[in-house]
Protein backbone atom coordinates (compact mmCIF):
# COMPACT_ATOMS: atom_id res chain seq x y z
CA UNK A 1 0.00 0.00 0.00
CA UNK A 2 1.66 3.75 -1.00
CA UNK A 3 2.64 5.69 1.92
CA UNK A 4 0.34 8.09 0.76
CA UNK A 5 -2.75 5.76 0.90
CA UNK A 6 -1.57 4.35 4.28
CA UNK A 7 -1.25 7.76 6.27
CA UNK A 8 -4.74 8.86 4.50
CA UNK A 9 -6.57 5.33 5.97
CA UNK A 10 -4.63 5.74 9.31
CA UNK A 11 -5.80 9.45 9.84
CA UNK A 12 -9.56 8.42 9.39
CA UNK A 13 -9.19 5.59 11.85
CA UNK A 14 -7.86 7.75 14.16
CA UNK A 15 -11.32 9.80 13.98
CA UNK A 16 -13.18 6.65 14.28
CA UNK A 17 -11.50 5.18 17.37
CA UNK A 18 -11.52 8.97 18.95
CA UNK A 19 -15.12 9.29 18.63
CA UNK A 20 -15.72 5.41 20.00
CA UNK A 21 -13.41 6.48 22.55
CA UNK A 22 -16.07 9.15 23.73
CA UNK A 23 -18.57 6.66 23.31
CA UNK A 24 -17.67 4.35 25.71
CA UNK A 25 -16.03 6.26 28.73
CA UNK A 26 -18.92 9.09 28.57
CA UNK A 27 -22.44 7.90 28.93
CA UNK A 28 -24.12 10.98 27.84
CA UNK A 29 -21.81 11.69 24.66
CA UNK A 30 -23.19 13.09 21.90
CA UNK A 31 -21.14 12.19 18.46
CA UNK A 32 -23.95 12.85 15.85
CA UNK A 33 -21.90 15.62 14.62
CA UNK A 34 -18.80 13.86 13.87
CA UNK A 35 -20.12 10.65 13.25
CA UNK A 36 -21.79 12.32 10.18
CA UNK A 37 -18.42 13.91 9.59
CA UNK A 38 -16.63 10.59 9.68
CA UNK A 39 -18.98 9.05 7.61
CA UNK A 40 -18.29 11.69 4.42
CA UNK A 41 -14.62 11.03 4.84
CA UNK A 42 -14.71 6.85 5.18
CA UNK A 43 -13.04 4.71 2.65
CA UNK A 44 -15.73 2.67 1.63
CA UNK A 45 -14.22 0.70 -1.12
CA UNK A 46 -10.84 -0.08 0.18
CA UNK A 47 -11.10 -4.32 0.49
CA UNK A 48 -11.87 -5.50 4.05
CA UNK A 49 -13.00 -1.90 5.06
CA UNK A 50 -16.76 -2.63 4.29
CA UNK A 51 -18.30 -2.91 7.08
CA UNK A 52 -16.70 0.03 8.85
CA UNK A 53 -19.23 2.46 7.35
CA UNK A 54 -22.23 0.75 7.66
CA UNK A 55 -21.81 0.35 11.61
CA UNK A 56 -20.91 4.38 11.76
CA UNK A 57 -24.06 4.98 9.81
CA UNK A 58 -25.87 2.26 12.19
CA UNK A 59 -24.89 4.20 14.79
CA UNK A 60 -25.85 7.75 13.86
CA UNK A 61 -29.41 6.25 12.77
CA UNK A 62 -29.72 5.05 16.46
CA UNK A 63 -28.68 7.82 18.49
CA UNK A 64 -31.08 8.10 21.44
CA UNK A 65 -31.70 11.36 23.16
CA UNK A 66 -29.18 12.13 25.88
CA UNK A 67 -30.61 10.65 28.87
CA UNK A 68 -31.89 7.23 27.54
CA UNK A 69 -28.47 6.69 26.30
CA UNK A 70 -26.81 7.26 29.65
CA UNK A 71 -30.05 4.88 31.37
CA UNK A 72 -28.67 1.86 29.04
CA UNK A 73 -24.84 2.90 29.25
CA UNK A 74 -25.66 2.28 32.98
CA UNK A 75 -27.38 -0.69 32.24
CA UNK A 76 -24.67 -2.57 30.18
CA UNK A 77 -21.27 -1.37 31.61
CA UNK A 78 -21.89 -0.23 35.41
CA UNK A 79 -24.77 -2.62 36.55
CA UNK A 80 -26.06 -5.15 34.64
CA UNK A 81 -29.03 -5.14 35.64
CA UNK A 82 -30.61 -8.31 35.70
CA UNK A 83 -27.75 -9.24 32.90
CA UNK A 84 -24.25 -9.93 33.04
CA UNK A 85 -22.36 -6.18 33.38
CA UNK A 86 -20.27 -5.57 30.37
CA UNK A 87 -17.14 -4.54 32.03
CA UNK A 88 -15.27 -2.17 30.09
CA UNK A 89 -11.97 -3.38 31.35
CA UNK A 90 -9.57 -5.22 29.76
CA UNK A 91 -8.28 -7.18 32.93
CA UNK A 92 -11.88 -8.29 33.52
CA UNK A 93 -11.65 -10.01 29.96
CA UNK A 94 -8.00 -11.11 28.93
CA UNK A 95 -7.36 -11.72 33.26
CA UNK A 96 -10.65 -12.89 35.15
CA UNK A 97 -9.73 -9.80 37.32
CA UNK A 98 -10.30 -6.02 37.87
CA UNK A 99 -7.14 -4.10 37.80
CA UNK A 100 -4.44 -7.29 36.92
CA UNK A 101 -0.93 -5.70 37.41
CA UNK A 102 0.47 -7.20 34.22
CA UNK A 103 -1.84 -5.62 31.96
CA UNK A 104 -1.32 -2.02 33.65
CA UNK A 105 1.78 -2.22 34.12
CA UNK A 106 2.25 -3.07 29.97
CA UNK A 107 -0.19 -0.20 29.19
CA UNK A 108 1.92 2.48 31.35
CA UNK A 109 5.33 1.35 29.64
CA UNK A 110 3.27 2.19 26.25
CA UNK A 111 2.31 5.44 27.51
CA UNK A 112 5.86 5.74 28.30
CA UNK A 113 7.15 5.02 25.53
CA UNK A 114 4.60 7.27 23.81
CA UNK A 115 5.33 9.79 26.13
CA UNK A 116 2.25 10.30 27.76
CA UNK A 117 1.21 10.91 31.38
CA UNK A 118 -2.14 10.27 33.08
CA UNK A 119 -4.32 12.71 32.87
CA UNK A 120 -5.07 14.65 35.71
CA UNK A 121 -8.50 14.54 37.13
CA UNK A 122 -9.02 11.29 35.91
CA UNK A 123 -9.63 8.12 38.22
CA UNK A 124 -10.35 5.34 35.73
CA UNK A 125 -7.38 2.91 35.56
CA UNK A 126 -5.80 2.82 31.78
CA UNK A 127 -7.24 -0.56 30.87
CA UNK A 128 -10.51 1.07 30.06
CA UNK A 129 -11.35 1.11 27.18
CA UNK A 130 -12.39 4.42 26.23
CA UNK A 131 -8.89 5.53 27.50
CA UNK A 132 -7.18 2.60 25.49
CA UNK A 133 -8.98 3.76 22.34
CA UNK A 134 -8.25 7.00 23.10
CA UNK A 135 -4.79 6.12 23.28
CA UNK A 136 -4.91 4.33 19.71
CA UNK A 137 -6.31 7.44 18.24
CA UNK A 138 -3.57 9.55 19.30
CA UNK A 139 -0.98 7.09 18.17
CA UNK A 140 -2.77 6.32 14.84
CA UNK A 141 -2.56 10.67 14.24
CA UNK A 142 1.44 10.07 14.48
CA UNK A 143 1.83 7.11 12.33
CA UNK A 144 0.05 9.01 9.60
CA UNK A 145 2.17 11.80 9.72
CA UNK A 146 5.39 12.71 8.24
CA UNK A 147 7.27 9.34 7.69
CA UNK A 148 10.70 8.16 8.69
CA UNK A 149 12.14 6.76 11.86
CA UNK A 150 9.65 8.50 14.36
CA UNK A 151 6.73 7.20 12.12
CA UNK A 152 8.41 3.93 12.10
CA UNK A 153 8.33 4.25 15.93
CA UNK A 154 5.22 5.42 16.77
CA UNK A 155 4.02 2.12 14.38
CA UNK A 156 5.49 -0.23 16.84
CA UNK A 157 3.94 1.63 19.56
CA UNK A 158 0.53 1.37 17.72
CA UNK A 159 1.43 -2.71 16.51
CA UNK A 160 1.81 -3.77 20.25
CA UNK A 161 -0.88 -1.83 21.54
CA UNK A 162 -3.49 -3.43 18.88
CA UNK A 163 -1.59 -7.50 19.74
CA UNK A 164 -1.15 -7.00 23.12
CA UNK A 165 -4.21 -4.91 24.53
CA UNK A 166 -6.89 -4.18 22.09
CA UNK A 167 -7.81 -6.98 19.56
CA UNK A 168 -8.01 -9.43 22.30
CA UNK A 169 -10.04 -7.35 24.49
CA UNK A 170 -11.95 -6.17 21.76
CA UNK A 171 -13.18 -9.64 21.09
CA UNK A 172 -13.97 -10.62 23.97
CA UNK A 173 -15.38 -7.13 24.73
CA UNK A 174 -17.89 -7.19 22.14
CA UNK A 175 -19.18 -11.21 22.62
CA UNK A 176 -20.15 -9.98 26.17
CA UNK A 177 -21.79 -6.94 24.59
CA UNK A 178 -24.11 -9.13 22.52
CA UNK A 179 -24.98 -11.15 25.01
CA UNK A 180 -26.04 -8.55 27.28
CA UNK A 181 -28.53 -7.30 24.21
CA UNK A 182 -27.71 -3.74 23.75
CA UNK A 183 -29.74 -1.03 22.09
CA UNK A 184 -29.13 -0.51 18.72
CA UNK A 185 -26.52 2.53 18.96
CA UNK A 186 -24.55 0.37 21.28
CA UNK A 187 -24.74 -2.73 19.27
CA UNK A 188 -23.22 -0.80 16.13
CA UNK A 189 -20.73 0.74 18.00
CA UNK A 190 -19.21 -2.56 19.49
CA UNK A 191 -19.72 -3.73 15.57
CA UNK A 192 -17.83 -0.45 14.43
CA UNK A 193 -14.84 -1.21 17.32
CA UNK A 194 -14.37 -4.35 15.54
CA UNK A 195 -14.44 -3.06 12.13
CA UNK A 196 -12.16 -0.14 13.47
CA UNK A 197 -9.79 -3.09 14.77
CA UNK A 198 -9.80 -5.35 11.94
CA UNK A 199 -9.47 -2.27 9.61
CA UNK A 200 -6.51 -0.90 11.42
CA UNK A 201 -4.98 -4.16 11.16
CA UNK A 202 -5.09 -4.95 7.83
CA UNK A 203 -3.23 -1.05 6.92
CA UNK A 204 -1.04 -1.35 9.42
CA UNK A 205 0.18 -5.00 7.85
CA UNK A 206 -0.39 -7.17 11.20
CA UNK A 207 -0.24 -10.73 10.99
CA UNK A 208 -3.28 -12.53 9.71
CA UNK A 209 -3.95 -14.02 13.19
CA UNK A 210 -4.60 -10.23 14.24
CA UNK A 211 -6.43 -8.93 11.38
CA UNK A 212 -9.05 -11.76 11.38
CA UNK A 213 -12.03 -10.71 9.66
CA UNK A 214 -15.06 -9.82 11.47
Amino acid sequence: MPRSEQASLLASLSGVFSVLSEVFLEPEADVKIRLAELLDQCPVHCPGLEGLPVALAGMLEHCDPSQHQAVEYVRLFLHGSGNPTVHPYESVHTHGRLMAPECLEDLRALHEAAGIRPRTGVSLPPDHLGLELEFLAFVLERVAGPGGTEAQEWQIIAETLLRRHLVPFGRHFVRRLEEAKPHLYYACAGEALVHGLHACTLVLGLDLEYAEAP
